[in-house]
């Protein structure tokens, strides 16, 4: 029996069109954000401070998030503060500019209740409180103890994820802390997969900045 000969033409249209088409898939869309940041890094003219805020609307953006902080580790002193925001009110930046962590304070499971989703990422839910006394002024209490979940997906007030931005060693250099979404869902894989390499990247681009 003759073999079927196979037209490399149409190998690559294939190939082509397979490309354009799923690039157009919010999932895929989302990596194409996080390799455009990583391009940045590449201009040595970068601002950090201006980086590290692309990065920050990039998430809420296209991430469809709600809200999003990032928590940087000082020079100065060791503390870990809120340094970068996209989309939060002027009364709860405030509040969580006021905010200081030592490194233990940060990882104790007793002080903030959490669920291990990875190496990198933490899931804190509302029903295990997952404030401190001094951090009422960064999200409403009120709306929370009102808040009745009605699906395993759905995210309510009070709710938040953290994804840790590790250095070299893995010490913790800060994170990525997102609340809530746009269509009231958890975020999926694929998203929190793309906001770990995007913290990846953030720990690369502080580790060097660190040595400049």
């Amino acid at each position: 029996m003759e073999s079927k000969i196979i037209d490399p033409e149409l190998i690559k249209k294939r190939m082509g069109l397979s490309y354009q088409y799923d690039s157009a898939n919010p999932a895929n869309e989302r990596l194409d954000c996080v390799h455009s940041l990583i391009e940045a890094l590449a201009d040595s003219q970068l601002s950090m401070s201006e980086f590290l805020q692309s990065a920050a609307d990039v998430i809420r953006d296209r991430f469809w998030v709600k809200e999003v902080t990032m928590g940087l580790r000082s020079r100065s002193d060791g503390l870990y503060r809120y340094e970068v925001m996209s989309g939060l009110s002027d009364a709860s930046w405030e509040a969580h500019r006021q905010l200081a962590y030592t490194l233990e304070q940060f990882e104790d499971p007793e002080r903030y209740v959490f669920a291990q989703i990875s190496n990198r990422t933490r899931l804190f839910l509302a029903e295990d409180n997952p404030y401190d006394k001094d951090e009422e002024g960064t999200f409403n209490r009120e709306l929370m103890l009102k808040s009745s979940r009605k699906s395993l997906d759905e995210t309510i007030e009070g709710d938040y994820i953290d994804v840790r931005i590790l250095g070299k060693g893995g010490v913790l250099l800060g994170w990525i802390e997102i609340s809530g979404t746009t269509d009231g869902k958890f975020p999926d894989v694929h998203s929190i997969k793309c906001l770990e390499l995007l913290a990846s990247v953030l720990g690369i681009a502080l580790t060097f900045s660190e040595t400049q």
